[in-house]
């Protein structure tokens, strides 16, 4: 829970300094411009830490197992060989995999969209 913490105010950090040079590279500083950029880089991390959630939860398992029993069933001569050779392994399927980015990704996004909208209120 800790290291979540850590690496999620690391990504916000990081966010909002590359807020500021991409405000400071276009030569037009103002706060609305910060807020702005900063609005859409949060985007990123918030999709692709949506992604990721729903990829560790299996969503995509039923997918890939269709497409896989699909493949088997294509031609007749491979169907024999792989029904011998699926004797030994079983059609079980696979967990998901982990990765610990995903929850930082998604926090530190969900934390700077909700933080941008109501710094944008603010600013109006």
């Amino acid at each position: 829970m800790k290291q979540t913490v850590v690496r999620t105010g690391w990504l916000v950090v990081a966010m909002l300094a590359a807020s500021a040079l991409i405000v400071i590279g276009q030569g037009a500083w103002s706060t609305v411009a910060f807020i702005n950029v900063s609005f859409l880089l949060s985007l990123l991390p918030l999709s692709l830490g949506g992604l990721l959630f729903v990829y560790e939860r299996g969503f995509f398992n039923g997918f890939a197992y269709g497409f896989r029993r699909l493949r088997r069933s294509s031609a007749r001569v491979e169907r024999y060989l792989e029904e011998a050779a699926a004797e030994h392994e079983s059609d079980e399927l696979l967990g998901p995999r982990r990765f610990a980015i995903t929850y930082p990704l998604l926090f530190s996004g969900l934390l700077l969209f909700f933080a941008m909208i109501a710094a944008g209120y603010a600013v109006q």
